[in-house]
């Protein structure tokens, strides 16, 4: 049985698809967006969280520690990241839950005996499972046995992705899903590669393939203020989904939610900015002279 990385299960959620769902979340993505919101999903390794609002420099963490990667001097808790080697001990010492680690090896069968606990919710709200990430499609085989897991079981699938898959990989995924959540980021590909660290020719030829599969596909655009919402990129958008008859865009305006992980993972945090109420209206006005509808999620 096939193994990956989860870093979260949430149970009953209601934004990643019809009803109510269990969403899964896969560590690791082969994008690095410059505004990503939740940056413990990027590398597909389990990683150590220090909140430091949280620590009260206690030393219990700096005992557990079997590689010398924590001390405490003057009453402040020092973290040496490049000896720590997220193996969890401080987590389980820290009594005021300052550190966690994100990411945990489970199997298929791990993963589907919490599906299954809400296999009730499913049949009466119409809801099932979504994949998310993190990009889903990255955990490979481990990912593909879960989803012909989740279709076995009859429940509704749902795959939130940025279309960054090998097409071999992606075509299985059309095959297994019911519905995807597909991530547009930027039309042109240098500013694609620029935003993400990779350009969009693959990820345009999976969006391709999604829309003509006759598969439920809701459209997705991450908003960032001056990086992707010109009259250009809104326009070659439109182009592209006028032979899909497409207009309605679900649009997911920048925001700071994952300031506090940043902090706590010793990265820098990202250069972008949320948008006024006005500056928003303004975006949203250009959407709709493009012929497209933007749909707040």
């Amino acid at each position: 049985m096939s193994q990956g990385i989860i870093y979260n299960i949430q149970r009953m959620s209601v934004h990643d698809g019809p009803g109510l769902r269990t969403t899964v979340f896969l560590k690791g993505c082969p994008l690095g967006c410059l505004w990503c919101s939740n940056p413990e999903s990027q590398k597909s390794k389990p990683q150590m969280l220090f909140f430091e609002d949280l620590c009260t420099s206690c030393g219990a963490c700096v005992e557990a520690c079997p590689n010398g990667a924590v001390q405490v001097l003057e009453g402040k808790t020092l973290w040496d990241r490049e000896k720590c080697t997220d193996c969890g001990s401080c987590e389980k010492s820290c009594p005021n839950k300052a550190r966690e680690i994100s990411g945990k090896m489970m199997s298929v069968d791990d993963v589907m005996d919490i599906v299954r606990k809400d296999a009730l919710f499913y049949e009466n709200s119409g809801g099932g499972v979504t994949f998310g990430g993190g990009e889903p499609t990255s955990g490979g085989q481990f990912f593909l046995d879960m989803a012909e897991a989740v279709r076995y079981e009859g429940f509704h699938l749902t795959v939130d992705t940025c279309g960054m898959c090998p097409e071999d990989r992606f075509d299985r995924t059309i095959e297994l899903a019911d519905l995807f959540l597909f991530d547009c980021k930027h039309m042109d590909p240098e500013e694609h590669r620029r935003l993400t660290g990779c350009d969009n020719a693959l990820i345009l030829r999976n969006l391709h393939a999604a829309l003509s599969s006759g598969k439920e596909v809701r459209l997705r655009m991450p908003l960032m203020p001056g990086m992707n919402d010109s009259d250009e990129n809104l326009g070659a958008m439109a182009e592209f989904l006028r032979v899909f008859d497409r207009r309605e865009i679900e649009v997911m305006p920048c925001h700071a939610f994952g300031k506090s992980k940043y902090s706590a993972l010793q990265m820098p945090l990202p250069e972008v900015s949320q948008y006024t109420p006005e500056q928003l209206n303004v975006v949203l006005e250009r959407f709709e002279r493009h012929g497209l509808t933007p749909v707040m999620v």
